[in-house]
């Protein structure tokens, strides 16, 4: 992927921010990775710290991010990341009828020790706070032969960024992220295959966050990708 291929929502001379593909990874140690970090660095020229990226999303989470282009614009964004001054909204499908429709999932996240890859409910001292708001926009049953398979729409609030946090407070709650290949049980993961969907059904739609010079709000909004809309449809 090269800099004409991706979707630049806004840019000036402070930041970009681009709509990210599922299957573009944010950051990687590997040399040889095709990363966004390598395309801010090669096609835009941005040499900060990360290539000034603030924030990230998992590889196959698509949706919205905002990069720094400058020193000044970095530490200002962190700022407003770390003091949770920063909206963040995203669409997920989970499994299953997900009650109440409103709520707060406020449980601890840790590293699995037993699979460094994935991120678990922890009530030990090193666990690390993790609280994630949703709200159930549609109830629906996916219909496969005989079956009518419950699944749930949700609009997601995060208030701390930790790894995977969504995926694995919904998998924590019994209501795993459809798509997900990390984060899945039985039926979560019948259901995936048979609907064809081999990535997480989560995408960034919304981010609202303060320019870094003018202090003028700033929102933007992207619309699911065609390989999560068909899903729906």
């Amino acid at each position: 992927m090269a800099k004409e291929n991706l979707n630049i929502v806004y840019q000036d001379p402070c930041l970009l921010v681009i709509n990210k593909p599922a299957g573009l990874i944010v950051e990687s140690q590997k040399k040889d990775d095709q990363t966004l970090e390598t395309i801010l660095k090669k096609d835009f020229g941005i040499d900060l710290p990360r290539s000034g990226i603030v924030h990230r999303l998992d590889r196959d989470t698509s949706g919205l991010m905002v990069i720094a282009k400058t020193k000044e614009a970095l530490i200002n964004l962190q700022n407003q990341f770390a003091s949770h001054r920063v909206l963040k909204i995203y669409s997920a499908l989970v499994f299953g009828k997900l009650e109440p429709k409103k709520g707060t999932i406020n449980i601890a996240l840790k590293r699995d020790l037993k699979n460094r890859t994935r991120f678990v409910a922890s009530k030990s001292k090193d666990a690390k706070l993790a609280i994630t708001h949703y709200e159930v926009s549609d109830y629906k049953k996916y219909p496969i032969s005989d079956i009518q398979y419950p699944i749930s729409l949700l609009k997601v609030q995060i208030e701390t960024g930790r790894t995977h946090q969504i995926r694995a407070h919904m998998f924590a709650i019994g209501h795993p992220v459809v798509g997900d290949q990390v984060y899945k049980n039985r039926d979560s993961e019948v259901f995936s295959k048979n609907i064809g969907l081999s990535r997480q059904f989560l995408h960034a739609t919304e981010l609202t966050f303060k320019h870094p010079v003018t202090g003028k709000k700033l929102f933007f909004n992207s619309d699911l990708p065609e390989d999560l809309k068909k899903i729906l449809k």
